[in-house]
């Protein structure tokens, strides 16, 4: 039997190459203003002509900009801007990449959320311990000017290994690369906006730190949930106190 080597490696299929990369266009064509909050995007026949891409392509990638709430859909009528996303989106990540990363939100919401409320139930003080550092060092490079993607990284990274089953961290680790990718857009448009948002993102961590010291593990999952979505929102919302 003869692979290639994209088969061997698992390689994703080529439509889904293209809708990430229409979807990174389509986002930047946005962030750069060629369309207007509440403005029509072109029919989905324009985009095809425009970018030579299938209809399928093209349906992928709006289903993506949908699902990131930056576009509404109204059957009937077409889609529609709902959210310009910050300039920083792409400032800190390639266009093309910027579909992935938002996957990664995802993926992390089926995982930390559980994740958090099992630590809650399970976690020693040793771990906990690494929890609070981790804090203050997200605390610290803030304070400082840095991007505090490794701080935050290892935060979540002691909840995965709190729970008991290693299964937890090996699954975090294994897409790391794409998750500090994420974390670093996300803490890079946070500290070039204002201090209220840097404020809330320390709160979010530290109100998860504080249900899984307690023990309270419907409390960590919830704060996990809020945390998560709320990261999403500010990645991909252009107001810089949200």
């Amino acid at each position: 039997m003869n692979l290639d080597k994209s088969s061997i490696l698992g390689t994703p299929p080529r439509r889904e190459k293209l809708a990430d990369k229409l979807y990174g266009k389509l986002m930047q064509a946005i962030i750069d203003g060629q369309f207007k909050k509440g403005e029509k995007l072109p029919s989905e026949h324009r985009i095809c002509q425009h970018y030579s891409v299938s209809r399928p392509v093209v349906r992928e990638a709006l289903m993506r900009l949908q699902a990131d709430g930056i576009i509404i859909s109204r059957q009937g009528s077409g889609s529609f801007i709902q959210r310009i996303p910050p300039a920083g989106l792409i400032q800190y990540a390639d266009a093309s990449d910027v579909s992935l990363l938002l996957k990664s939100y995802e993926v992390r919401i089926a995982l930390e959320c559980e994740a958090s409320a099992l630590a809650a139930e399970r976690r020693n003080e040793g771990q906990l311990i690494q929890l609070r550092d981790a804090l203050k060092g997200m605390e610290e490079d803030f304070s400082q000017g840095r991007i505090a993607s490794e701080a935050d990284f290892t935060f979540h990274m002691v909840i995965a290994e709190a729970t008991g089953n290693d299964m937890f961290p090996s699954i975090l680790e294994s897409i790391h690369i794409d998750i500090e990718k994420a974390m670093t857009m996300a803490l890079s448009i946070t500290q070039s906006a204002s201090q209220e948002r840097i404020d809330r993102v320390i709160g979010e961590h530290r109100m998860i730190l504080e249900a899984i010291e307690q023990r309270d593990s419907d409390g960590a999952r919830l704060a996990m949930r809020c945390h998560i979505n709320g990261v999403r929102k500010r990645v991909t919302d252009n107001l810089s106190d949200t």
